[in-house]
């Protein structure tokens, strides 16, 4: 993903986290399982991401704990053949304007048991932002 600005963690502004955090408005599509249990598919923008995860806005409300799958997209939006969806496990929400701000934990290299997310060839409807 593209990056925009590096900043460490956990110097400066009090946080435990001790990876380096890049921030960015990298375009991505996000696929999982909603509250209701619906498969759905979001386009939005990662606001950062490291080694051990992301943070993302959706229109979508999510459960702590769920699995969702995330690709990065083209510059222009466009889906990219070769980028492979990866998964990433919710591990906070925050409500925020105009839906919820999310923090996901990388799932790479785990190995996963029950995991649901809509298979590659569902169709869904989705919110482009």
């Amino acid at each position: 993903m593209p990056e925009s600005k590096e900043t460490p963690i956990g110097d400066s502004n009090g946080e435990r986290r001790t990876e380096t955090r890049l921030f960015t408005n990298a375009r991505v599509e996000i696929a999982g399982v909603d509250l209701a249990g619906n498969s759905f598919r979001d386009f939005t923008k990662v606001k950062n991401f490291s080694d051990v995860g992301c943070q993302f806005q959706t229109q979508i409300p999510l459960r702590c704990g769920a699995v969702v799958a995330i690709k990065p997209l083209g510059p222009a939006g466009q889906c990219r053949p070769e980028e492979p969806f990866k998964l990433f496990e919710i591990v906070w929400t925050a409500r925020c304007a105009p839906g919820w701000l999310v923090g996901a934990r990388s799932l790479e290299g785990e190995e996963l048991e029950n995991v649901e997310f809509p298979p590659a060839n569902y169709t869904a409807s989705h919110t482009d932002k």
